[in-house]
């Protein structure tokens, strides 16, 4: 893959994660399941790591803190699937300038309380397909009838962070 593949490729990314701030985080319980929530990203890094807001007692950050994760981010025209290593931390500066109506309606005690921390998805990779949309793809799927193909369904990449 060349630069400019790689260029294009974290651009595309990039756009797909602007679309839609709620994803489904996975994570492994002590049994071995996965598990998963819905959350909200707070910030999208430079290197393309997640941010989120929770509470230290949560399943999610106990799971998450040293362990691998995927959070999953669905459109009706997109999809994305980053995997990453959650990291749990008290971060006071970066939850004050974070903090908004949202957390406050989901945790107690503001960005103050010690229970409330910032888990990171340090991001390793991601993949994400990328659809014309609706009208595109029944287009597709009626000329792949006529001709016998496969339909072209949009744009799939693996992206290395």
């Amino acid at each position: 893959m060349t630069d400019t593949d790689q260029a294009d490729r974290l651009e595309t990314l990039d756009n797909l994660l602007g679309k839609s701030r709620t994803v489904m985080f996975t994570t492994r319980t002590d049994g071995g399941e996965l598990l998963s929530r819905p959350m909200t990203i707070q910030e999208v890094t430079d290197d393309r790591d997640l941010v989120f807001i929770t509470q230290a007692h949560t399943d999610v950050a106990k799971q998450s803190d040293g362990n691998p994760v995927n959070v999953a981010v669905a459109g009706d025209d997109y999809w994305v699937s980053i995997s990453g290593t959650g990291s749990v931390a008290e971060e006071p500066e970066t939850k004050q300038r974070l903090w908004n109506t949202f957390n406050d309606a989901y945790t107690d005690g503001g960005p103050e309380n010690p229970d409330n921390v910032v888990l990171r998805v340090n991001a390793d990779s991601a993949e994400y397909w990328d659809t014309p949309g609706g009208v595109g793809v029944l287009l597709g799927v009626l000329k792949a009838k006529l001709t016998g193909d496969k339909p072209q369904s949009g744009e799939s990449a693996t992206v290395q962070l």
